[in-house]
């Protein structure tokens, strides 16, 4: 098991291309990469889990995955079932992380994109309850799954319309939805019950249409209220812009953000963060739903990074083919949470209704120091 070489601000380089990441949400995440079919004897085709001590900084590779001649291009988390879901030419493989036993076991493994000369899935995703898997590739079709446990190839539920290269894939918190990207540039929302889109989005900047490269759906600050999806957009020579869309394909919020293109877009498990890798290899830190930059790092990576993930309380981890991660705390101090807008203005106010009070205990107490100063002066 080859360990990391340790850089410096937050960089660490495994030895071999990053294509694939994803994390639990807590300490662990996964890289997955490698030279390919033909050089994986030269650059070995590997899954590798890693553990993360916020607190620290310290990385540790505690688990190790071989995945012979198929590259790993694509990783996601399945938390409702404790598995990870990895994309592997034509085909998504299920694996099961033992972090006691120090052990990364596939555990089932079915093919998904079944048309053209060299099929390849780009992404295959679990809904939050765990019931659904959606998978998506170079064949155009959008396919959901009944899941099961997960450990033996599930039922497919529905193959939908065919469409363009499917890129990315999103579930709804209910499981009602699942949005996709493709390459017409649109995002799809298709009902999983029927299997049926029941809207497509695109978007245009300045006259111009600009793709929609991934999406992801957060929740509403009001409660009860709908989902909401968030968009990343870009053109191939930039700029890069943020939406925000209601269900029924209302856009909401937008943000021009960069000049230059992006690459990918994550989301924190509770819907109040998301990062931007660039084409130029920065990093950037958006609240959520405000749009508001809360952190910005340039250079991180020397090539285009593809894939990133929240880790811990703030940390963003993302990964890049210079054979490259790097970790970036987002907090206020070690230790220390970004908290969301709304909690923001709640410290806020309850920091301005202190300082009434205390000024008024002040005033009161000099108030009464005059008082006592003109009680004296009148015994004199």
């Amino acid at each position: 098991m080859a360990e990391l070489k340790a850089g410096k601000s937050g960089t660490f380089y495994p030895p071999f291309p990053v294509l694939g990441l994803a994390s639990d949400g807590k300490n662990i995440f996964l890289l997955g990469g490698g030279g390919g079919s033909t050089a994986s004897k030269e650059v070995p085709n590997v899954v590798q889990a890693m553990q993360y001590n916020e607190a620290t900084g310290a990385l540790n590779t505690i688990a190790s995955l071989n995945t012979d001649k198929t590259v790993c291009v694509c990783l996601t988390y399945a938390k409702a079932r404790g598995l990870w879901l990895g994309s592997f030419g034509p085909s998504t493989r299920v694996m099961e992380l033992s972090v006691e036993e120090n052990t990364l076991t596939e555990v089932c493994e079915w093919q998904t994109e079944l048309e053209g000369k060299r099929p390849e899935q780009n992404v295959a995703r679990c809904s939050h309850d765990g019931n659904l898997v959606a998978t998506g590739g170079s064949d155009g079709v959008l396919r959901i799954y009944n899941a099961g446990k997960l450990r033996e190839e599930p039922t497919l539920k529905h193959a939908c319309e065919k469409q363009k290269e499917i890129e990315e894939i999103d579930f709804c918190p209910t499981g009602k939805l699942v949005a996709s990207c493709d390459r017409s540039g649109a995002c799809r929302l298709w009902d999983t019950a029927t299997g049926e889109q029941t809207v497509c989005i695109t978007y245009q900047h300045a006259g111009a249409t600009l793709s929609i490269k991934s999406a992801r759906f957060f929740a509403a600050p009001l409660a009860g209220a709908p989902p909401l999806l968030v968009t990343a957009m870009a053109a191939p020579r930039g700029p890069a812009c943020l939406g925000i869309y209601a269900t029924d394909g209302t856009l909401v919020k937008e943000a021009k953000v960069d000049a230059k293109p992006l690459t990918c877009m994550s989301v924190s498990d509770d819907g109040k963060q998301l990062c931007l890798n660039l084409v130029t290899g920065a990093k950037r830190i958006y609240a959520l739903p405000s749009l508001k930059c809360i952190k910005k790092v340039e250079n991180v990576h020397e090539l285009p990074a593809p894939c990133a993930a929240f880790l811990g309380e703030a940390t963003v981890v993302s990964g890049s083919g210079d054979r490259s991660i790097n970790l970036m705390f987002f907090g206020k101090g070690k230790g220390g949470i970004l908290r969301s807008d709304v909690e923001v203005f709640c410290v806020m106010l309850a920091m301005i209704i202190v300082a009434f009070f205390i000024l008024r205990i002040g005033l009161k107490g000099g108030e009464l120091q005059q008082g006592l100063a003109a009680n004296r002066l009148a015994e004199l």
